[in-house]
Parts: structure tokens; C-alpha cells; sequence
């Protein structure tokens, strides 16, 4: 299943009401939380519904707890719902939100959480899904935000089938609107999932007419269900926003930290390359795996006393190997020189003259000449990393989260709500 096809449902359902007794204020959200979480969903997504209803509260949520148990069906579903009523959301929710982007936050505190404010709930198996139900409420999206509109099968047994050339064009013509639709550098179409789940495709831009304008160049698509437009934080970076400690660093954390590179960067068994960073809190191992592809040849020209910000996830330690940080990007600060020894010339034939052995000089093979008074030559060797540039995965490495390099520049968007759903936001 996919959370955000029972939004859609769901969705379909309260604003399809002939009475007309629902408003939606908000696109549905598409909140993303701590990629780094063992236990979660594989995209990790809560979504929430923000409307104004004269349907009764409980009512909504009977609705609501219907969708769930139809649709929740799998053994390892351990889905939430919450409903909050009121005008705004509280600080403590929102700081529950801020959290879930980045660190790992048990289902305790969003227990509290609801009995706190008197929040109907409810939950499937573990019920761990509470606690994304609590983050995507506390997610205003007040600040940087993107959109996606994603389109569903109505036959999942069916494959997923897209013209090619459709989805290059669009990619080429609608960029910089969209983003990350088409990874031309390996030929990988990125808007199709390839799981069993309801989901068509998705294409992800800058403003929601701009996401539609993109699926609309893609008709007609064959065994097409619907769609929907979702506002998001997804190609944003935004778990990445606060500073990792070196000092005792936990488990599943995101975040970024600015160290100096302490041992030379190496390629293991496997391509893996892995590199120490420290700083006055302490070091870690970093670690930049074969999926990131030449994202890790670019590991590979760091040396020691390269001063650079790096941004990921701690990955727990095991009996074989400590904690260590995943690498979703690097940036050069400070590069430290690099330099080459080699023997001297010759001063006679300025041929590069061979060692005698350690101590005894350097003797010319060309024309014999000997000096004992001659030095190794250090050479400056030019650095091919730019300070300053943001080196990430290439795009088929890109998680939901991860900003994309056209989004680098953008900081934030003034207007965090729209005033009003552009007209045809879901089908």
C-alpha cells in the first residue's frame, strides 16, 4: 500500500460530499521525516489533511478509521491517525516536528502528546505510526517548500507503463519548474516506483501548476486511476538543518558538521569509500557507499587537513564496526596543500637524478655527475575540488529529502500557503 493513495481516498471522499460540508485549506501535505530511522516506511512519509468541516469531529474520524483498516492491511502497517481541531497548531507539536526530521522520537511522547491536547487517535500493530501522524500535523511548511503531483494505477498487477521520450522531453522542457524527474548521466527515468503499491508516477516541481503542466505532457497514460497534488518538503535538505555533536554522536541522527579530514580516503571491498573527519569534539568515520557512484571519486581527492561541512545520517555501530556517518554531500571549506617529492635535477644535463642510498646524495645516470648537497623537490600539486560546491550522489542516489543541485540557491518561499488550490489540484 501507499500512504498517499489512501490520502487521496480519503480526499476524494470529503470534498466529492454533495452537501458541500468540507474545505480544503491547504494541499494535502506530504511530510518526510528522519530518513535514517530503521523501522520505517521506505519513504518515510506522514501525510495530513488541513480543512474546514461541519461534518462532527467524530464523525470525520470514523471516516478516517475506515480508510486505515481497509487499506492498512499489510502485517508490517503499523499505521496512525490523529485528528486535531483548533486554529493553530501548538509550539510543542511543532517542535515534535522539527525533531522527527532529524533525530529518532518513540511513540511514548507522541502518546503524551495526544493526551496532552485531547487529539482523537488511532493506531494498527506497533502503533508507531502515531508519531508520523503528530509530525506531519506539526509541519507547517513555513519556509522552503516543493510539490508533487502523483498519479495511481488502477490495477496494481498491471506494470507501469510511460512513454520514454515523453518524460525526456518533459524533463527538458519544464526544468527548472520541476526537478529530478529524468537522471540523464545514467538514463534512469526517476518519476516511476517500481514497488507493487498503488503509485503511477510522481513528478516533483517548484509550484503546483508547474507539476501539472509536466503530468499533463505525459497524456494519455495507460491504466491511469487518478491524481493528486500535494505540497511538501521533499527536495529540501530540511533534515539536514542541524549540527551533528562528534561527542558521543547518536544513532539515526541527521545532520550536518563542519571537521577536517583526518586519514586519507579509501576504497574497500564492494567500491565503498571511507575517510575519518575530526573535530575539537572528537571524529568519526564517514562513509560515501557504491550506490553514490562518482559521488565517492569525488570522496576520493580529499587528503588530510581538508576542512570541509559534511551532511548525513549516523549509522548504529556493530560488533564489527563503530558508528558512522553516511554521507549525502560534502562541501570544501578550506583545502589543504598538496604536495609531490621528487628527486633534484642534475645540474649539468637537468636529468632527474637517482638516490645513492639514504644519506649518501644523488648520482646522475646520464652523465655521472654526484652531489651530496642536493634536496628532494616538493611540488605543489593542483586540488580538482572547488571550494565552497555542494558534491552530492548523483540523481538515481538522491533520497526523497535530498535538495537537488537547481534548488541549492533557493533558500525559502514567501508565500508558505497558497491562497487558493489551483483549479483541477486532483481527479
Amino acid at each position: 500500500m501507499c500512504t498517499t493513495f489512501l490520502c487521496y481516498m480519503l480526499a476524494k471522499d470529503l470534498l466529492h460530499d454533495r452537501k458541500k460540508r468540507t474545505e480544503l485549506l491547504d494541499y494535502p501535505n506530504l511530510i518526510r521525516l528522519n530518513p535514517n530511522i530503521p523501522w520505517k516506511t521506505r519513504g518515510n512519509a506522514a501525510l495530513s489533511l488541513r480543512i474546514k468541516s461541519t461534518i462532527p469531529k467524530l464523525d470525520l474520524f470514523r471516516l478516517c478509521k475506515r480508510y486505515i483498516v481497509k487499506f492498512a492491511t499489510s502485517p508490517r502497517a503499523n499505521s496512525g491517525l490523529v485528528i486535531f481541531e483548533g486554529e493553530g497548531i501548538p509550539d510543542e507539536i511543532q517542535d515534535f516536528s522539527k525533531r522527527a526530521l532529524y533525530s529518532v522520537l518513540g511513540l511514548r511522547e507522541a502518546k503524551q502528546i495526544i493526551r496532552s491536547y485531547g487529539i482523537e487517535s488511532f493506531s494498527l500493530r506497533s502503533g508507531q505510526g502515531l508519531v508520523g501522524a503528530i509530525a506531519s500535523i506539526g509541519n507547517l511548511l513555513l519556509h522552503d517548500h516543493t510539490f508533487e503531483i502523483i498519479a495511481y494505477r488502477k490495477e496494481t498487477a498491471k506494470p507501469r507503463s510511460i512513454d520514454l521520450l515523453k518524460v525526456i522531453m518533459m524533463s527538458k522542457l519544464t526544468v527548472p519548474g520541476t526537478f529530478s524527474s529524468y537522471d540523464s548521466e545514467y538514463e534512469r527515468v526517476m518519476i516511476t516506483p517500481h514497488g507493487p503499491d498503488p503509485v503511477l508516477c510522481g513528478i516533483r516541481g517548484e509550484t503546483a501548476s508547474a507539476t501539472k503542466q509536466a503530468f499533463d505532457m505525459l497524456l494519455p497514460i495507460e491504466n491511469l486511476r487518478g491524481w493528486m497534488i500535494f505540497r511538501s518538503n521533499q527536495g529540501t535538505g530540511e533534515h539536514l538543518s542541524q549540527t551533528l555533536s562528534l561527542d558521543l554522536p547518536k544513532a539515526y541522527l541527521s545532520g550536518k558538521v563542519i571537521a577536517t579530514v583526518k586519514s586519507i580516503p579509501k576504497s574497500e571491498i564492494g567500491g565503498h569509500v571511507f575517510f575519518t573527519i575530526e573535530n575539537e569534539e572528537g571524529e568519526i568515520p564517514c562513509a560515501c557507499y557504491e550506490p553514490t557512484a562518482s559521488f565517492r571519486n569525488y570522496a576520493k581527492l580529499l587528503i588530510p587537513g581538508d576542512i570541509i561541512e559534511v551532511g548525513g545520517g549516523i549509522r548504529k555501530s556493530t560488533t564489527l564496526h563503530p558508528k558512522i556517518l553516511n554521507l549525502e554531500y560534502f562541501k570544501p571549506i578550506k583545502l589543504a596543500k598538496k604536495f609531490t617529492y621528487m628527486n633534484p635535477e642534475c645540474s649539468n644535463c637537468a636529468t632527474s637524478m637517482s638516490s645513492m642510498g639514504r644519506g649518501q646524495g644523488f648520482r646522475c645516470k646520464k652523465c655521472g655527475n654526484e652531489s651530496k648537497e642536493l634536496k628532494k623537490r616538493d611540488i605543489q600539486e593542483p586540488r580538482y575540488l572547488e571550494l565552497e560546491r555542494m558534491y552530492s550522489p548523483p540523481l538515481k542516489a538522491h533520497r526523497h529529502l535530498t535538495k537537488p543541485e537547481q534548488r541549492k540557491s533557493i533558500k525559502s518561499k514567501r508565500t508558505p500557503i497558497p491562497a487558493k488550490l489551483i483549479q483541477g489540484w486532483m481527479s
